[in-house]
This record gives C-alpha cells, sequence and structure tokens, in this order.
C-alpha cells in the first residue's frame, strides 16, 4: 500500500535531482531551442509523494515543453522518438559522476535509478521524468513509446488538466487540501489493488484535483 514520504526526506533528494534536472533545462534550450520548465509533482506545499511499503520511493516530473524550433514537426512518431531520444540523452549527461543507470526508455517516462554504490544490484531511489506538451484545448498531454506490435510515438491527452493548477490554488485558499490529498492517496491504493498500471502520477493527480474541486462546487452552490 501506498503512504506519504516525509516531506524532509522528498526536500533532501529534490534538491539532488532538481539541480541535474536545471542542468537540462539549460542544455536543452542552448543546443536544441527547445524551452521547457521541469517541476516536481506534488513538490513544495502540495507535498504528494508517496512510496509502496518498503519499496524505494521515487520522485516524478513533469517536463513541459513550451516552444521548440518552428522546422520540428513533433507530431509523428519518428520525430517524436528523436525528441525522447534528445532529451534522455542529455539527461544521461547530467548525472555521469554518480551512481545513477542511464535512464530507461519506458513506456510514458525516462527513469533513472541511483544504486546505493556501484556494485549494489538495488536501486535505493529513481527519479521519472514525464514529458509533457499543451494541446489546442489547453490540455495536457503525455508522451507515450508504444512499445506494441507496432512501435510508435505519440501524445496522450490528460482529460480535464487544462486548468488543474487554478483548481489547486483555490481548493487550498478554501482549506479543501487535505481532501485532495487524502483521495490522492486513495486512488493511488485503488488503482494498486486492481493492479492497473495505466494511471501515473500525474493523471491520478489530476483525477484527485477535479473529483474534489467538484464536490467544492456542489458543496458551494
Amino acid at each position: 500500500m501506498y503512504k506519504y514520504v516525509d516531506a524532509s526526506v522528498v526536500k533532501r533528494y529534490n534538491s539532488f535531482c532538481a539541480d541535474k534536472l536545471n542542468q537540462l533545462k539549460i542544455s536543452l534550450s542552448n543546443e536544441y531551442g527547445i524551452e521547457c520548465d521541469v517541476c516536481l509533482i506534488g513538490s513544495g506545499a502540495k507535498n504528494l509523494v508517496t512510496q509502496n511499503e518498503n519499496e524505494p520511493f521515487d520522485l516524478d516530473y513533469n517536463l513541459t515543453i513550451h516552444s521548440y524550433p518552428k522546422d520540428w514537426n513533433i507530431n509523428n512518431s519518428t520525430s517524436l522518438k528523436n525528441l525522447k531520444d534528445i532529451i534522455r540523452n542529455e539527461l544521461n549527461k547530467t548525472h555521469s559522476a554518480a551512481y545513477f543507470q542511464n535512464a530507461q526508455d519506458s513506456t510514458s517516462v525516462l527513469t533513472a535509478r541511483l544504486f546505493l554504490d556501484k556494485n549494489s544490484l538495488k536501486s535505493g531511489f529513481s527519479f521519472d521524468v514525464a514529458i509533457l506538451i499543451k494541446n489546442k484545448k489547453g490540455n495536457y498531454c503525455r508522451l507515450i513509446h508504444d512499445k506494441s506490435l507496432i512501435e510508435r510515438f505519440y501524445w496522450n491527452e490528460v482529460p480535464s488538466s487544462h486548468n488543474v493548477a487554478e483548481k489547486v490554488d483555490e481548493l487550498k485558499e478554501c482549506g479543501w487540501w487535505q481532501a485532495v490529498r487524502d483521495t490522492y492517496l486513495k486512488l493511488k491504493n485503488t488503482y494498486l489493488r486492481r493492479r492497473d498500471f495505466n494511471h501515473p502520477s500525474f493523471v491520478v493527480y489530476v483525477e484527485a484535483v477535479n473529483q474534489v474541486y467538484n464536490e467544492f462546487e456542489n458543496q458551494s452552490e
């Protein structure tokens, strides 16, 4: 079952990762003209980092692309593969001196695992980086690497995500943030029990915010 990780522990690991990801952001801008932001899901006052029982916990980051060179077409599979390869390779350069494996290209994120020492086979910590962009409706879309029979890369829309930040601000201001925390943890554990691995942290986060916001609106009427 999932539980929340103490904020002091999150702060220590996030400090290390944030430095590496800031290097990545600068490199993508300088070398490729890709302008982006990288942020921790549930960072700061949100504090939504979870850990599954005795397993090593991980930090989930969103790399949100705001602009890219005009001659790039990032709506076909080949171009999207190239985009993810660029980000993965630049990310690997930032932690070459640490006990991190090169980032692995999974279905919806890039995963970098930190080992306890250079001879260890057990991962002590990892961080995931999801690549996002906003579509014309303003909703976030996650870059997906489909590894089934026909390999392809595509954008997968996160429904009702366009104004999630504004909803979070309103819920916090009105004292409803604990309800979001409770709902988020409940949803994470529900999907875990179902062995449903198609709901990554950001998708669950958006779902929790929308669910609580709907309840908040109903009680405010």
